[in-house]
Order: C-alpha cells, then structure tokens, then sequence
C-alpha cells in the first residue's frame, strides 16, 4: 500500500520523550511541508512502511541533530539573557553547583517536569549514539533492549535496559505477554 507521504519525506523524527511517536515533515508537490505524526508500533502496517525507508538509527541521529540545535539556540538565548541580567554562576568558584542538577535528575526523577522529560529524551538518544549499541547484533534480546529504552519512563531504567549491550551476563525480564518488565544486571 502506498502512503501520501512515500518518497516526499524531508526529514523524520522523534515527536515526544517517550520515543512512541514519530513526526514524518513530508512536501508535496507544491513544495509546502507538512507534517504527519505516527505512533511508533512494529505491528502498523504504515510505521513498517516507513521504517523500510528510514531506519531506528537514521530517526534517533536525526532526533539527536535535530534537538542540538534547539538546545544551542536555547543555550546561546540564556547565555545572553545571564549576561544583560549580570547573572553569573562559576563552577570552579561555586563547585556544589557543579553536579547537583546532574544528581537531582537521577535521584529525583520527576516525569511531570519538563525539563526532566527533555533530559531523558536527551539520555536516550545519547544511549543509541554508544558504540556498544549502534554496533550490537540484531537478535531478541538487542531488540528488547532497545524497545525498553526507547519505552523507559525515568533514567534508571534507561541506564539499566543499557546494560544488556555493556554486560554479557545481563538479562531481559520479561512478563506473559512478553512487556519487558525489568532488567537483570550482574556485577561479574
């Protein structure tokens, strides 16, 4: 079956911090762009469609550039709005600023927060650009583990669905219906 959007696609990425829906920016034929969101499901027979055209890792590098640049835009708009207010924070003369937020996300994960949502995002892609894991094999248990990333709902389980790539001995925890439902680390 062919889609609207089939060999019109401009650029596809992730739409939200849970990584479970794509925006699809296609241009028609008047060379107006459009976008075209879809729910990031393998058994759709129109997300199958896409992902013959665009692969997992072509969306998440993607994503990765696509969020950079906002996030320098934000960076440079914040740095300029610290300088006019002569607002100034130094880590090497403040140094208990220097990690706290870095521990907080962890520690104090909250999903309400918006900024913790982005940071996430942010984990997440940074997890599928590691060596480890854009090189893994395709195989169940590679596969599981990247759906509980692109799925997980704080840090931790991110960072422990990431272990299945880092350590041999780790294992997917799955329910009856076959949801991942945790993550089997060993400390060997």
């Amino acid at each position: 079956m062919a889609y609207f959007w089939e060999g019109k696609i401009a650029d596809v990425v992730y739409a939200n911090p849970e990584l479970d829906t794509v925006k699809i920016l296609w241009k028609d034929e008047g060379d107006d762009y459009h976008e075209h969101y879809l729910e990031v499901n393998e058994e759709d027979d129109q997300f199958k469609a896409l992902l013959e055209k665009v692969g997992y890792d072509d969306i998440d590098e993607r994503t990765k550039a696509a969020n950079e640049i906002v996030r320098q835009e934000f960076k440079t708009a914040f740095t300029d709005y610290a300088e006019r207010m002569g607002m100034n924070i130094d880590n090497v003369k403040n140094p208990e600023y220097k990690d706290a937020d870095y521990f907080k996300f962890f520690v104090s994960f909250s999903p309400e927060n918006p900024e913790n949502k982005e940071r996430l995002f942010s984990l997440k892609l940074n997890i599928f650009e590691q060596v480890e894991v854009k090189n893994s094999d395709v195989s169940e248990k590679t596969k599981s583990a990247k759906t509980a990333i692109r799925k997980s709902n704080d840090p931790i389980e991110a960072l422990a669905s990431y272990q299945i790539f880092r350590n041999d001995k780790s294992e997917i925890k799955k329910d009856d219906e076959g949801n991942v439902i945790g993550v089997y680390v060993s400390f060997e």
